[in-house]
Formats: structure tokens, C-alpha cells, sequence
């Protein structure tokens, strides 16, 4: 009796041998198969990707500006003149595209995102000459990289971005863009001027920022009369004419 009861037993063990193996196989194929799922969901971390740039804008010129380089322009910068006058503009080139708290010069650590009020088109500064003296208005007439909060799409989603700039007007306006960035996350606020990392905590908010006074206009009228109020006056959404 007792070989029969040990070649029981050993095939017993064997048996239960194999169940064991072949349910922790199936363990480690559903384990790593729920990993890979996991992993897939993980949300795609979020990169600023920041180009350098030095470009002048030179008189009745314009610099097209493509955030994220697909061959789309996403904002038209304009230096266009006037009479005695010049004068340098921000223009969305889609709808869906648009400027922060009317081109602002913001300084660096101010969080650009969904809580920021854009425009389709802004006027960043103006210069005239008169019996002459030199007049210059707007939020970048003496601004020295500064930035401008940008949002626009890509395949129809929102992404945020800031340009940098040095602006002077006395005496004729020049105009210098010195980089761009851009958030590759979807809705994913900006600093100005942050270029890699991970936006911090310490920002300024945009409503803290105060809208351009409408006294911009009064340079175009002084240099070309009543008359040229309609430029001033125009559809933000429509390109300026160098």
C-alpha cells in the first residue's frame, strides 16, 4: 500500500505544481497588461518649449510669429507709420487666437492662462513728431523685455504662450522680439517668462494687471486730424496696413 500512496501523493504535488504555475502566469500577464494600461492613461507631462530669438521690426514691417513652428502663423506684429507718426500693433491671425489684457508689457511671473481676458488685436505703442517734439504713448513705449500673454490653438485645443520684447518710441518707435514659449499641455497656464519646469505658485494673476488707458488714440489724432480716428476704431479683428 505505501508505493501506491506515494505515487499519489507525488502526482498530487505535480498537479498542484502546475495550477500553481499556471495561475501565476496568468497573474503576471494580467499585472503587466494592467500596467501598460496604466501607463498609457498617465497624462503626457507637460513641456514649455522656448525658442530664442533676435529679429528687428523694422519701419513697415511686419514679424509673423509661429509659437509652436507648424507652419501656421498664430500672430502678426506690425510697425507701421502714419504721416508724421508710427506705430506698432498685435494682431491675431485666427480667431480662436488672442492677446492678453489688451498687450500689456508684462513683466516676468505673471501666470498667463484661462483666467486672463484677451483680444483679437491690441496697440502696443505709438510715436509722433510735432513742430518737433517727440510724443509717445502706450504700454510699450519704454518697455525692455517685457512679455506679451498669448494664447492660441493647436488642432483645436488651447494652449498658452508669452513673446518677448524690448520696445522704445521716442523719437520713432523700434522694436526688438528676443524669444517665445509656449505650454504643450492643453489649458495649462504660463508664466511670462518661464521657459522649462513647472508653473509655481508664486505668480502674478492677470486681473492684477491694469488695462491700457484709451488715451493711445490721441497720438494718431494730433498727427493726422479727426479723420484718422477710424484707425484707432477698427475691428479687432482686422490686419493692420503697413
Amino acid at each position: 500500500m505505501s508505493p501506491a500512496i506515494g505515487s499519489n501523493l507525488s502526482l498530487s504535488v505535480t498537479n498542484l505544481n502546475s495550477i500553481l504555475d499556471k495561475n501565476l502566469t496568468a497573474y503576471v500577464l494580467a499585472a503587466g497588461a494592467a500596467g501598460v494600461a496604466l501607463l498609457a492613461a498617465q497624462p503626457a507631462e507637460a513641456e514649455i518649449v522656448y525658442t530664442p530669438a533676435s529679429i528687428a521690426i523694422g519701419p513697415r514691417s511686419s514679424i509673423e510669429l509661429d509659437l509652436n513652428h507648424d507652419g501656421v502663423n498664430d500672430f502678426l506684429v506690425s510697425r507701421w507709420l502714419y504721416g508724421d507718426g508710427s506705430h506698432l500693433t498685435i494682431d491675431q491671425q485666427t480667431p480662436a487666437n488672442g492677446i492678453l489684457a489688451h498687450a500689456a508689457a508684462l513683466p516676468a511671473g505673471v501666470r498667463i492662462g484661462p483666467k486672463g481676458a484677451f483680444v483679437g488685436y491690441a496697440s502696443m505703442a505709438s510715436n509722433v513728431t510735432i513742430s518737433g517734439e517727440s510724443f509717445s504713448d502706450g504700454p510699450w513705449k519704454d518697455a525692455t523685455k517685457h512679455y506679451l500673454g498669448l494664447k492660441f490653438s493647436i488642432n483645436g485645443e488651447t494652449h498658452y504662450g508669452w513673446a518677448r520684447l524690448t520696445v522704445t518710441a521716442k523719437g520713432g518707435i523700434s522694436a526688438t522680439l528676443s524669444g517665445y514659449a509656449y505650454e504643450t499641455v492643453p489649458n495649462k497656464p504660463i508664466l511670462a517668462g518661464q521657459t522649462s519646469g513647472s508653473e509655481v505658485s508664486m505668480a502674478i494673476e492677470p486681473q492684477e494687471m491694469l488695462a491700457p488707458s484709451q488715451l493711445y488714440a490721441t497720438l494718431g489724432m494730433l498727427a493726422r486730424g479727426a479723420d484718422r480716428l477710424a484707425i484707432w476704431r477698427r475691428d479687432e479683428t482686422a490686419v493692420p496696413v503697413a
